[in-house]
């Protein structure tokens, strides 16, 4: 009797064709991972050169399929939403992330994960530092910045169409370690603050009021807290066409002090903060001018951007009441836009439409209650 064959289909082989397929998705996949990793570690060394360049921040940042988590600890919130925006806009990142350096990061997975170390270290001593550690107030009428603003008056010395130019800044001369893992500095500001009538009775552009300022400030930041304490010095000036021109007579005020002044600033959320203080005058004239003053407000910015990275929302509010003026409130509110860039990270550049009630902030006209709409560009450094 003859053996039976054995099936084929028992003894199945793979043919020379499947191992050849086999053996050519295996490496596929292995430069696919290669690929994976050379992109983190692009990011990476990117994102590295970045924050040293830029932004002069020392960090521990790590890769992990395109998410960027940086561990730093940026001056403030400002700060903070600028590196967010830079870190985006680096190709094949999709999403970037800071957690504070106090917290030690993660050992690196087995795969997939691409660490550049560049320990943060404690704040060293540092003169003329890049930027400040107590970040502008906004709505701040007379808050030193670099603005020229159109303004519609409906209301007492204002009315009519106005032209609003602003010149100064605040410059941080000295920086240094804080308790409470904080910083603390020292620095100078100065400001003019000028306004000019569009309409009037010469038929050109008269200088209307002119308020000058100088002080100096002493800040503290650690994490979401802030503040200062400011000696200020202000004087305030009636343009000579203004008095030439006035159909009625003007009497000044001759509107000038020396004052100090305290805020604190808590920012609640990344996009939410709040501020309040208060001050005192000295040497004013006229002498029997009354002293305290007061001061609160509230500033939202947008945590996203939009068109690519280049707008950000804002709206700020800012509301004062002094003595001077028998604590009546002055309200100053604005909301626009933030225009962002790389290559001009460190400056903010805004466009606000503005409108403010209450007595006028212009210095001989304090007893008078104004009110204006308007809009402006908005520059700090």
């Amino acid at each position: 009797m003859r053996d039976r064959p054995v099936p084929s289909q028992d003894r199945r082989r793979l043919s020379p064709r499947a191992v050849t397929i086999v053996l050519l998705l295996l490496t596929s996949f292995s430069g696919a991972l290669d690929l994976a990793a050379a992109d983190d570690s692009y990011i990476a060394g990117y994102a590295g050169a970045l924050l040293e360049r830029e932004f002069e921040l020392a960090a521990t940042i790590r890769v992990t399929d395109g998410v960027v988590t940086v561990y730093t600890s940026p001056a403030t919130p400002g700060d903070r939403r600028k590196v967010l925006a830079a870190l985006e806009r680096i190709p094949g990142v999709v999403r970037a992330e800071i957690v504070n350096s106090g917290i030690p990061p993660p050992p690196p997975s087995a795969t997939g994960t691409i660490a550049v170390e560049k320990t943060a270290s404690p704040p060293k001593s540092e003169f003329l530092p890049r930027g400040q550690i107590f970040e502008p107030l906004h709505a701040d009428p007379r808050w030193p910045h670099f603005s020229a603003a159109y303004r519609s008056g409906t209301s007492g010395a204002d009315t009519g169409r106005g032209f609003a130019g602003n010149f100064g800044e605040t410059f941080a001369l000295y920086r240094h370690a804080a308790p409470f893992s904080g910083q603390w500095e020292f620095g100078l500001q100065a400001g003019v603050f000028s306004l000019f009538d569009f309409g009037s009775a010469s038929g050109s552009q008269d200088l209307v009021n002119a308020d000058y300022a100088i002080g100096f400030l002493a800040s503290y930041r650690s994490g979401p807290v802030s503040g200062f304490v400011r000696l200020q010095h202000q004087s305030s000036h009636l343009g000579d066409e203004y008095l030439l021109n006035n159909p009625n007579p003007v009497t000044r005020v001759g509107l000038a002090y020396e004052g100090v002044d305290v805020k604190l600033s808590y920012d609640i959320l990344e996009w939410l903060r709040v501020y309040g203080g208060a001050g005192y005058l000295l040497n004013t004239a006229p002498e029997n001018m009354k002293q305290g003053t007061s001061q609160f407000g509230i500033e939202l910015t947008c945590p996203r951007t939009f068109f690519r990275g280049t707008i950000r929302p804002v709206a700020y509010g800012d509301f004062q009441m002094n003595a001077r003026t028998s604590w009546s409130l002055g309200s100053s509110i604005m909301a626009g836009v933030q225009l962002e860039h790389l290559e001009i990270m460190d400056r903010h550049i805004q466009i606000l439409f503005e409108y403010y009630g209450g007595p006028s902030p212009n210095g001989d006209f304090l007893l008078r209650t104004t009110e204006w709409f308007g809009i402006g560009i908005h520059f700090y450094l």
